[in-house]
């Protein structure tokens, strides 16, 4: 995709399209999923574009995922990410800083994460003059304390920061090796109304804990971690709860068996 066609992209996902009344002054972050634009790219371009009220914005602190309970986090300290709309430049200075605060290790540039990879083209084309730090968060109570660390690293750089977590929700159907309510729209009602549901209400209560135990629990989240160190750096900002965006599933976009829940949230 060139440069026209993923601004072209990005705006038709934002036609005829406002935050809602809920939504009022600056946001220090949120919850956007990872599946790719056509799935869930309308989703992540309209918590961008609500956070891009906040304009003087130093760092967007990206947190990505698909880490396991064991793992480190792992930072990227490459110089800049390229996307079609120019290079994102990475905070190196404060990654490095952040790197001395916690135990993680270096991101391999080949690694082809997506929780982040998906995100880039929209941080450059709503915050052109931001940097950016990127980090994969696990799926443990390492995800809190790194959030609590970036929180207090910005603080004292005295950098102005957006805390934003890439998760998908439940993986369900035989693709994903979960059917635990058959197959069907009585899954679906289950998924949305229920597994997604509870999910999201943790997020939106900023309980990093209890969205991650439900993750774990329930299979309710791909990458729990990264909105465990969304919400714990925003809640650091001063946030005291989410309000949610959009919530669909790929099953409203192409019906099947196997389908995957998005939100959007901003705090």
């Amino acid at each position: 995709m060139d440069r026209k066609a993923c601004e072209q992209e990005i705006q038709s996902f934002l036609a005829g399209w406002s935050p809602p009344p809920a939504v009022s002054g600056a946001g220090c972050g949120g919850v956007v999923p990872h599946a790719g634009w056509f799935f869930s790219g309308k989703i992540a371009a309209r918590v961008f574009h609500t956070l891009k009220s906040n304009e003087k914005v130093d760092v967007v602190v990206l947190y990505g995922g698909h880490l396991g309970p064991n793992d480190f986090p792992k930072i990227v300290l490459e110089d800049a990410c390229e996307t079609p709309l120019g290079e994102v430049e990475i905070d190196r200075a404060f990654a490095e800083k952040l790197m001395k605060r916690v135990d993680a290790k270096r991101e391999a540039p080949s690694s082809g994460d997506n929780t982040i990879e998906v995100q880039l083209a929209m941080v450059k084309y709503f915050f052109p003059r931001a940097k950016m730090i990127a980090v994969r968060s696990p799926l443990s109570s390492a995800a809190v304390r790194l959030g609590k660390e970036v929180a207090e690293l910005a603080k004292g750089e005295g950098k102005s920061i957006l805390a934003i977590g890439s998760t998908d929700l439940t993986h369900y159907g035989p693709n994903y090796g979960f059917t635990a309510k058959g197959l069907g729209p009585s899954s679906v009602e289950w998924v949305k109304k229920e597994n997604d549901q509870r999910f999201i209400e943790q997020a939106l209560r900023m309980d990093a804990e209890g969205l991650l135990r439900h993750a774990v629990e329930n299979d309710s989240a791909c990458s729990p971690g990264a909105v465990a160190s969304a919400v714990t750096t925003c809640k650091a900002m001063g946030a005291e709860q989410g309000v949610l965006l959009d919530y669909y599933t790929s099953y409203d976009i192409m019906p099947d068996d196997s389908f995957v829940g998005y939100a959007g949230i901003v705090y």
